[in-house]
């Protein structure tokens, strides 16, 4: 398999060819990935600071970062990397480009990606606007926000806020301390969110039928604004099946709230 390397000290421009799969590792700065119709790659390097990018094309995968640092096992090496190391860069790829991405600090946005996405932070946002196939999200700290999807929908993060929109068949979101807000207009969905003290929205199409459990100490279980929790400290159960599809959904708190909404979708220019 031939691998080509080569250095990035500075802004700069690259234009790479048979790229399928983009792997991005920062620690400060930003990356922002997005599709252009060319069936390149094609890479503009803003800003960088400290140590030098190093960009690698290995087979059909194009790796940019600080190889230094590792690529395996990142999450304790970027969670404890104490570095002034910061770039800043956008990445344009064909839709059909696989796309993983960690970050310590730096902000990381993804605009219209076909294919699966796998991203990582320690304390960056993440923004995912009009992607499809699946997005697998983790972070500690930074705030997630995923719209417009077409896919299913992975988050974990600890105290970052959690909002996932679009047509999502599947989504799970877990958060410690942050709120999470999912609104689906998939007509069958299957939505999980956990939580210990943040608050959980969840909005669906109206008319969707709602087969859910809820467990939670002291946290208020709502169904379109009414009280629905059950007393005692077993699960608040609802089965409400309709006509208009179905969301079955999974909640666990210790004292988040949760709040299911049966809403229609808001006219243009409201």
């Amino acid at each position: 398999m031939a691998t080509r390397s080569w250095i990035v000290p500075g802004p700069s421009q690259h234009e790479i060819t048979d790229v399928a799969r983009l792997r991005v590792q920062l620690v400060a700065g930003a990356v922002e990935v997005r599709t252009h119709d060319a069936p390149h790659v094609w890479v503009d390097v803003t800003d960088v600071s400290g140590n030098p990018l190093e960009m690698t094309v290995e087979g059909d995968r194009l790796t940019i970062g600080y190889p230094a640092i590792g690529w395996d096992g990142w999450v304790k090496r970027l969670t404890s990397y104490s570095s002034s190391d910061s770039a800043r860069l956008t990445v344009h790829v064909p839709a059909a480009t696989e796309t993983s991405v960690a970050t310590a600090s730096a902000a990381v946005a993804i605009t219209d990606v076909a294919e699966d996405l796998r991203l990582n932070t320690a304390a960056g946002s993440v923004e995912v606007t009009g992607c499809h196939g699946a997005a697998t999200i983790r972070s500690a700290s930074g705030r997630v926000t995923v719209t417009g999807q077409h896919g299913p929908v992975t988050v974990s993060t600890a105290a970052g806020r959690a909002r996932v929109d679009g047509d999502v068949p599947r989504a799970s979101v877990t958060t410690v301390a942050g709120a999470v807000e999912v609104t689906t207009t998939a007509e069958t969905s299957k939505v999980d969110v956990a939580t210990v003290s943040g608050a959980m929205r969840v909005v669906l199409p109206p008319g969707t039928g709602v087969s859910l459990s809820a467990r939670t100490v002291s946290g208020a279980v709502r169904l379109d604004g009414q009280d629905r929790k059950s007393t005692g400290f077993g699960a608040t159960t609802i089965e409400e099946r309709t006509e208009g599809g179905i969301c079955f959904l999974g909640a666990r708190s210790v004292s988040g709230d949760l709040d299911v909404t049966r809403v229609a979708p808001a006219l243009p220019g409201s």
